[in-house]
């Protein structure tokens, strides 16, 4: 992990997300929010802080690495194949509340505006995070391929979209409005969702 956030910068992350979880929208949530909501003062958030965009930005990333972590740990763990996607799907779930939630928000505001020029500031960071999670993933299908479960016989582009098609129905099906027709429990959804990614992967 190239770059590291101080206990001060984590706190701040950790507002941005406490307000999120009321409901506050990210481009109505001030500079002022955050800092009370990390317990500090708005000087100080500006010692490490160039903007509110600049803040929510190192907040998405922070939290996406962490979940980085987390899928590390599903890779290396000893249970079989379909256990360690059903951890995926877990995670995706459980991101939705941190990391996803705030991108979501962040890009239906204003703020999406600067993305790009934050973005590039970042951008070693980024691509390490990126290339981390593709790791991860491949070294959960290659314990697919040794248990004779699935197949990689395709295209590496097929199969980047395959994965990345799974888990985003999975996580679109899963935060459906509950007056929705059809809903069905979360264990439920994960069994059709690994169902849908066996066929995928078997020639």
């Amino acid at each position: 992990m190239k770059k590291t956030y101080s206990e001060k910068e984590i706190c701040v992350f950790n507002g941005v997300l406490s307000l999120c979880k009321e409901g506050k929208k990210i481009y109505n949530i001030t500079v002022q929010e955050i800092a009370k909501a990390a317990d500090m003062g708005k000087g100080t958030l500006y010692e490490y802080f160039s903007s509110k965009e600049d803040i929510i930005l190192n907040a998405l990333l922070y939290f996406l690495w962490q979940d980085n972590l987390k899928s590390e740990e599903i890779a290396q763990s000893g249970v079989c194949f379909k256990q360690k996607v059903y951890g995926l799907y877990d995670l995706v779930a459980a991101s939705f509340e941190n990391g996803f939630a705030l991108l979501s928000q962040f890009a239906v505001s204003e703020e999406i505006l600067n993305f790009p020029k934050l973005i590039s500031s970042h951008s070693e960071y980024v691509t390490e995070l990126v290339d981390f999670r593709k790791d991860v993933i491949v070294r959960i299908l290659k314990s697919g391929v040794a248990e004779g479960v699935i197949s990689l016989d395709f295209d590496k582009e097929y199969i980047t979209m395959a994965i990345r098609a799974n888990l985003s129905v999975l996580n679109c099906c899963q935060h459906l409005p509950q007056h929705s027709e059809n809903v069905c429990q979360f264990e439920q959804k994960k069994a059709y969702a690994y169902t849908l990614l066996l066929k995928s992967l078997n020639s």
